[in-house]
């Protein structure tokens, strides 16, 4: 028994850090390696200035067709966050290969990652 109110004491906080710290569980709005090193305020700024410098993308639903969309046109289903993450995960890889990267406070980043904090910046803080 009391192994088990140890361990339950311990995961309180842990489950709380993870909630405070963890972005979302969304892939799609959740720029994974950008997240390790970036809070949400920081990751929210960046979306915010790249909506304002393409306003062509300055729309939810835009933002999300675009990222769930394949180079060969496909749509992968939001709910299957493997999919998504394999998606953007291939995209950005891709970008970064091709050269589509955008600088926005000093952090060098693919259109791909760019777009998922765009998607951010929608959430409420």
């Amino acid at each position: 028994m009391a192994t088990i109110a140890v361990a339950a004491t311990a995961a309180v906080p842990i489950i709380g850090y993870r909630r405070k710290h963890l972005l979302s569980d969304d892939p799609l709005m959740r720029p994974n390696v950008l997240a390790h090193f970036c809070d949400g305020d920081t990751i929210r700024d960046i979306g915010v200035k790249y909506r304002k410098q393409v306003p062509a993308e300055d729309k939810r639903q835009k933002l999300v067709d675009i990222l769930l969309t394949k180079n060969t046109g496909e749509k992968v289903e939001s709910s299957n966050y493997k999919r998504v993450s394999e998606l953007l995960e291939n995209k950005i890889q891709g970008e970064f290969k091709e050269g589509k990267i955008i600088v926005e406070d000093g952090w060098v980043l693919s259109e791909t990652e760019a777009r998922q904090c765009a998607l951010f910046s929608f959430s409420e803080k």
